[in-house]
C-alpha cells in the first residue's frame, strides 16, 4: 500500500514522499542532500526508491537539495518548462539529469500516474499535483497558492487524501514584525494560503468525499500547528458532524507515513 511521507513541510523547507520503501515519487527537494537522505533513512526509504523528482517551483524551500541529490543519485526530475528552464540556466540541477515537462500531459513513471495543475504564485511557474498510486487511490498535493482557482478546485475533488497549505494566521501576520510589504506579498492573490482560506477549502473537499486531510507548510513566524489545526476543526465542525475525518498538521521536519 503506497503511503505519503510529508518529510519536511514549512517556509524553511520543503519534501515529500509518496510511495513505499520499494518505490515511489518525491515532491520538491528543498532541503540539502544529507538532510533529505537522514530523513529518508529514517523511513526505511533507499533513495534508489525515487523513480522520479517532481519540482512545484523553483524558490530555494523547494529545490536547495536538488542540484547534490540529482548528482548523487541520477534521478530524473520532473517540472514545468519554465521551470526546467530555470532551473538548468541557474546551476540547480546536475548539468547530466534527465528533465522532463510536466505541462500539457499526465507522467506515468512507475507504476504511478502524476497530474500537474497550476497554482498562483509569486514564480515564473508554480503547481500542485495529483497522484494516482498503483493500488487505485489518489492523493493530491497542494502548496504555494495565493487562493483557490477553479482549476484547483477541479484537481482536488475526489481525491483520497489532500495535503493543503495551511500557512499564515491572519492575526499573527497582520501583527508580526514582517516588514509591510511581505505581508502583503504573502496575503496577496499570488502569495500563500490562509488558515481561514484552507479551512473554507477542506468544507467544500469533505463533502465531494474526501475525509482525510494533511496541513502543510505552515509558516514558523506567522503561525503553529495547534492554530491551525484548530482553525481548521472549527471551520469543519458544522459540517462534520455525522462525518469522521483525518486530519492532521504536516511537521516542519521529521514527518512519518501516513495512509491513505
Amino acid at each position: 500500500m503506497a503511503r505519503i511521507y510529508p518529510l519536511f513541510s514549512s517556509s524553511k523547507g520543503n519534501a515529500t514522499f509518496v510511495g513505499t520503501p520499494k518505490g515511489g515519487i518525491l515532491i520538491d527537494a528543498g532541503v540539502s542532500c544529507k538532510r533529505l537522505c537522514t530523513a529518508l533513512d529514517a523511513n526505511d526509504i533507499p533513495p534508489q526508491a525515487i523513480h522520479g523528482i517532481f519540482i512545484t517551483h523553483t524558490h530555494s524551500d523547494h529545490i536547495s537539495g536538488l542540484k547534490v541529490f540529482t548528482k548523487k543519485y541520477n534521478i530524473p526530475v520532473f517540472a514545468q518548462r519554465a521551470n526546467l528552464n530555470e532551473i538548468a540556466q541557474k546551476d540547480k540541477v546536475d548539468k547530466k539529469c534527465n528533465l522532463n515537462e510536466v505541462d500539457f500531459s499526465d507522467t506515468c513513471i512507475g507504476d504511478f500516474k502524476v497530474h500537474s495543475f497550476k497554482t498562483p504564485h509569486d514564480v515564473v511557474a508554480s503547481c500542485g499535483y495529483r497522484i494516482e498510486t498503483p493500488d487505485g487511490k489518489t492523493i493530491v498535493t497542494c502548496t504555494d497558492l495565493g487562493h483557490v482557482t477553479p482549476e484547483i478546485d477541479k484537481n482536488l475533488k475526489c481525491a483520497d487524501l489532500v495535503l493543503l497549505e495551511s500557512n499564515y494566521d491572519i492575526n499573527m501576520l497582520r501583527n508580526g514584525s514582517y516588514p509591510p510589504e511581505l505581508k502583503m506579498r504573502i496575503s496577496s492573490k499570488h502569495g500563500h494560503l490562509s488558515n481561514n482560506d484552507c479551512g473554507s477549502e477542506l468544507v467544500k473537499l469533505l463533502k465531494n468525499g474526501t475525509y482525510r486531510f494533511i496541513l502543510g507548510h505552515l509558516s514558523q513566524e506567522n503561525n503553529t500547528p495547534q492554530i491551525a489545526q484548530q482553525t481548521a476543526i472549527a471551520t469543519l465542525s458544522s459540517h462534520a458532524t455525522t462525518k469522521d475525518y483525518m486530519l492532521i498538521t504536516a511537521k516542519p521536519e521529521g514527518g512519518t507515513a501516513v495512509a491513505f
